[in-house]
C-alpha cells in the first residue's frame, strides 16, 4: 500500500527526513513521516516490513525539472533567468546576474505562456553553483500557491484538490 496524503488524498507525496526522538522510535515499528508535495501536508504512515535508508537529501519537496522564464527584483538589482526546476515551495534559475545568498528577491515565474504569471512576493536565496540559484518561497499570496500548486501537479500528472485555506505555510 502507498502512502496518501490525509488532507488532499494525493499519492505524490515523498518520505522527509524524522524529526525528534518519537519520529526515530517509532520508525523502528515501520511508521515513517511523509510530505505531500502539492499541498504541504505532512504526516505518518505505517508500511509494515519497509525499511528506509539514511537519507541524504534533506529537501521536503522533490522539485520537478522545466524551462520557463522568470523575471527577480531587488532593492539593488532587477534581471531575468530560466527556471530550471519548481516545487511548491522553491525552485532553481540560470542567471548570468551576480546573486548572493541570503538576497531576498521578488520572483514572477512564466510557467505559461498567455498567462499571468506567478507572483512570489518574496523568495530567499539559499544556493548559488556555477549560475544555478536556488530559491525558497517566503511569500506568495494564497491565489498564486493555488496556481503554483495546480502548475505542480500538472507537471506530475495529477488532478489537484483544492488546498483548504487554513493549510500548512508553503514550507
Amino acid at each position: 500500500m502507498r502512502p496518501q496524503c490525509p488532507s488532499c488524498q494525493s499519492i505524490y507525496v515523498r518520505r522527509t527526513h524524522r524529526v525528534g526522538t518519537l519520529e526515530r522510535m517509532i520508525s523502528l515499528l515501520y511508521v515513517y513521516p511523509f510530505r505531500c508535495q502539492l499541498c504541504s501536508a505532512r504526516f505518518s504512515f505505517f508500511q509494515w516490513g519497509v525499511r528506509y535508508a539514511q537519507q541524504e537529501d534533506l529537501r521536503q519537496y522533490e522539485r520537478i525539472g522545466v524551462q520557463f522564464p522568470i523575471l527577480f527584483s531587488s532593492s539593488q538589482t532587477v534581471g531575468k533567468g530560466v527556471v530550471t526546476d519548481v516545487s511548491v515551495a522553491d525552485c532553481a534559475f540560470e542567471t548570468s546576474l551576480p546573486l548572493k545568498q541570503g538576497d531576498t528577491l521578488k520572483l514572477e515565474l512564466y510557467a505559461k505562456s498567455g498567462r499571468p504569471p506567478i507572483v512570489v512576493e518574496k523568495a530567499v536565496i539559499r544556493s548559488i553553483r556555477q549560475g544555478i540559484v536556488g530559491a525558497q518561497f517566503i511569500t506568495i499570496s494564497e491565489t498564486d500557491k493555488a496556481r503554483l500548486h495546480r502548475l505542480v501537479g500538472d507537471l506530475v500528472g495529477l488532478p489537484i484538490v483544492p488546498v483548504p485555506q487554513s493549510s500548512a505555510p508553503v514550507r
